[in-house]
């Protein structure tokens, strides 16, 4: 049997550097099946996701260039707005599968013998669809409570105008309070039979005791992921530009071509895909600083050792 390397400490203080070298020593670890299931599990909303893209931006281009008085309510705003609006929806489908994966798989490297060597995706199925759905439920939630925010805040304003010089530090003030709870979804994957409100609650313990530490190492991570998907989404980003500008000819025809749509969609499907595995780097990170906090705060490895220890 292959040699392994010891197993990656997840519940471990450790310093801004450590944080940003085990996310990468662990990428590099289990690379493979990382990719490999992710193509697997996000490929089929990349399929449709890629489609509601190419057709929201011709979509956009239509209105903007048919735009004009009463056209405003055309037929090319509402695919506009229908195709917009799938859009987002495979993105919040795909943002909960990729993060049910990465965080299932983590969850079979700490038990697993021989960790994520030779795992098959029924070794992890059902926690991938457990965590998936409780990714999907807490972004509602989520959701749920900033409509409401937004609502009082317009009802505010709308009262008078003098209203904004307390309702627009206030909404600053409530963005500055949100940082804390970026740790909120490893928080509710992690734990076992935690709710929604004590997720909450304990997202806010940890991340406001290891701010500015999150802050610097999302940051960084959020850096490095993004040149992933310039990369990704560059070739895609060009011809999608090149058939607007010819599109704004008359006698041109390249935007309708058959070539060009079977070519602006495979470059979005690589686009699509690279945004998804670029986001693994973020993941994996946010598990970490959530490992790192909970060990700051709680010491769970103590707690542990304190158990075992009776049992020697």
């Amino acid at each position: 049997m292959e040699h392994l390397k010891p197993r990656i400490e997840f519940y471990r203080q450790r310093s801004f550097s450590e944080k940003l070298n085990v996310v990468f020593e662990f990428i590099r670890e289990n690379w493979r099946p990382l990719l490999k299931y992710s193509f697997y599990v996000i490929t089929p909303v990349c399929l449709i996701q890629t489609l509601a893209l190419n057709s929201f931006f011709t979509s956009y281009l239509n209105a903007i260039m048919k735009m004009s008085g009463n056209s405003l309510f055309s037929n090319s705003l509402s695919g506009f707005i229908v195709n917009y609006g799938a859009y987002l929806f495979c993105a919040l489908i795909g943002s909960a599968i990729m993060s049910g994966l990465i965080y299932a798989m983590m969850q079979m490297y700490a038990v697993r013998e021989n960790r994520l060597q030779e795992v098959v995706l029924d070794d992890f199925k059902d926690l991938l669809v457990k965590n998936a759905w409780k990714y999907i439920r807490l972004i509602f939630l989520i959701l749920f409570v900033y409509v409401i925010i937004v609502f009082l805040m317009g009802f505010l304003a709308a009262i008078s105008v003098w209203s904004l010089v307390i309702t627009i530090p206030i909404l600053l003030i409530s963005m500055i309070c949100l940082l804390p709870f970026m740790l909120v979804v490893p928080v509710y994957i992690f734990e076992r039979d935690i709710t929604f409100i004590a997720a909450l609650r304990k997202a806010w313990k940890l991340g406001f005791a290891t701010l500015s530490g999150m802050i610097g190492l999302m940051i960084v991570l959020y850096i490095i992921s993004s040149v992933i998907q310039t990369v990704t989404m560059l070739p895609w980003y060009v011809v999608l530009l090149v058939g607007m500008i010819f599109s704004l000819s008359s006698e041109s025809t390249m935007s309708q071509s058959a070539i060009y749509k079977f070519i602006l969609y495979l470059l979005g499907l690589i686009q699509s895909f690279g945004t998804y595995i670029a986001s693994i780097i973020s993941i994996i990170g946010l598990a970490f600083q959530y490992f790192h906090a909970r060990e700051k705060v709680e010491g769970v490895t103590i707690e542990s050792n304190i158990s075992n220890f009776g049992n020697l």
